[in-house]
């Protein structure tokens, strides 16, 4: 049954890249779909250098959530190293005694291939141990191929209605009561294959990347 109460919803984007990043595109769709009758959202970003830790209020807004969502790119294979760092101090505030709500997590990953199905079992299997260490109630992943040119394709009429599913399906569990796992999206880019591969070419001989 949903919880009539209002939900706090804490979106941690995991991209270092630049304001045209897909991971903040995706926190921000994710977000339109979080009404504030029903939602607070607080949005965390992580940071290129923290000169000692993070501040014990950034940690506290993690804390606080009914939810928090991870939206990254996949480096690797894995996490972004940065994302890490802030896991990690989260890690260390709780094992010292800090207090907190046993969150459901959900996240977000893109990635630089069309076959997320393929790519992203290792990162999904992570972020689940990281639940399981910290009695986080792990709920299901959202892993998009090619994350920069879903965004750029996003708009367009009757295209991604997996993604929008999903985003509908986060907001909906979240004011949920069930506990029974849900199945992981995955979802693929509607432009075929090969034009994805000559795009990615183009822009390593031109020298600038698609931002992830």
């Amino acid at each position: 049954m949903p919880d009539s109460e209002m939900k706090t919803v804490c979106i941690i984007n995991g991209s270092l890249r630049s304001k045209k990043a897909a991971s903040l595109a995706f926190s921000r769709d994710l977000e339109q779909r979080l009404p504030a009758d029903k939602f607070e959202t607080i949005s965390i970003g992580v940071k290129v250098r923290v000169k000692d830790h993070y501040p014990k209020t950034t940690l506290l807004k993690i804390a606080c959530a009914d939810a928090i969502v991870l939206v990254f790119p996949l480096h690797n294979y894995g996490l972004p190293g940065s994302l890490m760092r802030l896991l990690e101090e989260y890690y260390e505030y709780i094992n010292s005694g800090g207090e907190y709500k046993k969150s459901r997590l959900y996240m977000i990953v893109n990635c630089a291939f069309p076959r997320p199905a393929v790519v992203n079992g290792e990162v999904v299997r992570v972020v689940r141990n990281f639940c399981k260490r910290l009695s986080l109630r792990w709920r299901f992943a959202v892993c998009i191929g090619t994350g920069p040119v879903v965004v750029m394709t996003r708009r367009v009429p009757l295209f991604y209605h997996t993604l929008k599913k999903a985003y509908a399906d986060i907001a909906l569990d979240i004011r949920s009561s069930d506990e029974e796992l849900k199945n992981d999206y995955f979802i693929k880019p509607v432009i075929p294959e090969f034009v994805i591969t000559a795009i990615r070419r183009h822009y390593e001989r031109s020298g600038k990347m698609i931002e992830g």
